[in-house]
């Protein structure tokens, strides 16, 4: 991307740089590819090379997302935070976005803010490419006692106090908020992020931002709250999935600041854990686990059986891309006990599906090097899945496909493969786009068979159509 690739002049050598890279050991060269797997991994196309990173020493600057990007890359070295302006990449003073002095906001405000800057052309563009940023993981936020509640700052304690007009919020108008999170979750399990999330983000800014501010008692106004939580929550897992990481981040850390207003932990714990799993994505195993613990802490000593699978599942994923294989098959152990103890009602916030645990089950055992019992999970979930849930079917068979070639089966990874592409015109999601990729790139070697280059054939089309994915 050229914009990002001009250097942008500084007068002298960039000392703090230098001492970092002396600090964690690495070359260059080693710092520029980590620089672009970490690009890739958020959609972008960079090609540095030692040369890029001799100019960046000899004084110049990258311009933006680039210094992000450097301080991820030496924070994963140096097991500890690393920011942007530590690498002395950055402008002396710069001029933030508009979005980035919203942390000040209360979470309400926030929000209002980021939904309706979706549907500004202005606004859209800068908050849509603005960049995933490694910082201390939010706080665990611990189990609030009654006395700790602070009282939601626009909620009166009985409808019409306060100085609020205009009609009143109630108990049923936050069950709604339920109704539309169902809805968006099958949305975006059946068609990916990229289906209806903009649709969300106006709801959230329209409708969801004005109850809040309505009249209402405080037991309400407190439910109107963990349903907006939750709402935002699912606009950043719809907006991860449309590859635009940075504005997720928001989503997420708004959602938490959501849930802890009211008081309920159980959403927070599960939004950090989301937080956790785009970390995963992103190639930050030792941040995802800062994150894991923090859902964990979040959710407290006794949640419920199906939170506690879900928050103990991503732990052990964590635990297993830092190579600690007891602790990643204790917690693995833990989740699936406390899966076989859950009653909850069926519920994106309630319930933890069977083929979700087995998914990640399959993941922490790939991690591990186990691709046999890998594949078993993945029988187990691709068994449980819905194929009307277009995405999470697709990608279950693209990673047995990924799986089953592994260790030498191309013919059945093939049959997966043509399971997957059956799916994938259902789609627009960042991440099928990332298995399409993978697909063309593990068949390109075996060409020579026939149905591998049959399936890597259609993939081409797919590829050579493009995505449009918002």
């Amino acid at each position: 991307m050229k914009e990002i690739d001009e250097q942008m002049p500084r007068k002298s050598p960039n000392s703090r740089l230098a001492a970092l890279l002396t600090e964690t050991g690495m070359s260059g060269a080693e710092l520029a590819r980590d620089v672009n797997t970490l690009g890739a991994a958020q959609g972008r196309t960079l090609r540095y090379d030692r040369t890029s990173v001799a100019h960046w020493l000899s004084g110049s600057r990258p311009r933006p997302p680039v210094p992000d990007l450097v301080a991820q890359a030496l924070s994963r070295r140096t097991a500890r935070l690393v920011t942007a302006e530590d690498t002395g990449l950055t402008q002396p003073v710069p001029a933030a976005p508009w979005f980035a002095r919203l942390g000040a906001a209360g979470p309400d405000a926030r929000l209002a803010v980021l939904c309706r800057s979706e549907s500004d052309p202005g606004r859209r563009g800068p908050l849509l490419r603005s960049s995933y940023v490694l910082s201390d993981p939010v706080p665990a936020g611990r189990t609030p006692r009654p006395s700790d509640r602070v009282p939601p700052r626009s909620a009166p304690a009985t409808a019409g106090v306060g100085g609020r007009t205009g009609p009143s919020a109630t108990a049923a108008t936050a069950q709604t908020l339920d109704v539309v999170a169902r809805l968006f979750t099958s949305l975006s399990g059946a068609h990916g992020g990229g289906h209806a999330r903009t649709a969300l983000a106006a709801y959230l800014a329209d409708d969801v931002c004005a109850l809040l501010a309505a009249p209402a008692t405080t037991a309400v106004h407190r439910d109107l709250l963990v349903g907006t939580a939750r709402l935002t929550h699912i606009l950043g897992t719809m907006t991860t999935d449309a590859g635009h990481h940075g504005l997720a981040q928001r989503y997420y850390r708004t959602a938490i600041d959501l849930a802890h207003e009211s008081g309920e932990n159980t959403t927070a714990a599960i939004t950090l854990r989301a937080l956790s799993t785009q970390a995963t994505l992103l190639g930050h195993p030792h941040h995802a686990h800062q994150l894991a613990e923090a859902a964990i802490d979040t959710a407290g000593r006794t949640p419920d059986p199906a939170v506690r699978a879900f928050v103990h599942a991503q732990r052990a994923l964590t635990h297993a891309h830092e190579h600690r294989r007891r602790e990643a098959l204790a917690d693995l152990t833990a989740a699936e006990s406390a899966h076989d103890r859950a009653s909850s009602p069926p519920g994106p916030f309630t319930a933890y599906p069977r083929a979700g645990l087995d998914y990640l089950k399959a993941e922490v055992l790939l991690a591990l090097k186990e691709p046999e019992q890998a594949l078993t999970a993945l029988r187990d979930a691709v068994r449980h899945r819905s194929a009307t849930q277009h995405k999470s079917y697709a990608l279950t068979h693209g990673l047995l496909a990924e799986t089953l070639l592994r260790i030498g089966h191309l013919e059945a990874a093939c049959t997966h493969w043509n399971q997957f592409l059956d799916h994938y015109p259902h789609l627009r999601s960042a991440q099928a786009r990332q298995a399409l990729d993978r697909l063309s790139g593990a068949l390109a070697p075996h060409g020579a068979q026939r149905q591998a280059a049959a399936v890597r054939k259609r993939a081409g089309a797919f590829l050579k159509a493009g995505d449009d994915i918002y």
